[in-house]
């Protein structure tokens, strides 16, 4: 995915649904999932954690009553819930047997859907 791209489905997408959101009940929590490695400071050399930075930073700018970030390292999969991507599939499943070992060593780093 472009730069451009991922910026506007990363933040253009969510500021404009958490711009309308926090107009209509500024007393509401928001929560955003974003990632393990996001820079905040928005000047880092990866791209994805550069915008996942800037989203988290215009977010918690936003008049709600509270903002959460979650940067969670590893989402395993449960329930059904199926990647439409065939190489994070193969992941998920060399990496399902480990998830309590993962778990037991990191975490706050680890979760499941």
């Amino acid at each position: 995915m472009s730069e451009d791209d991922y910026r506007r489905v990363t933040y253009d997408l969510t500021l404009s649904v958490a711009a309308t959101l926090s107009k209509l009940n500024p007393a509401m929590t928001f929560i955003y999932v974003s990632g393990a490695g996001t820079d905040s400071t928005e000047h880092g050399r990866m791209t994805w954690a550069r915008i996942k930075g800037k989203t988290e930073n215009a977010l918690l700018a936003l008049p709600f009553k509270a903002a959460y970030m979650f940067r969670p390292g590893y989402i395993q999969p449960m329930h059904g819930v199926r990647t439409k991507t065939i190489w994070y599939g193969a992941i998920y499943a060399i990496v399902a047997p480990l998830y309590p070992v993962l778990k037991t060593l990191f975490p706050r780093s680890v979760t499941t859907t």
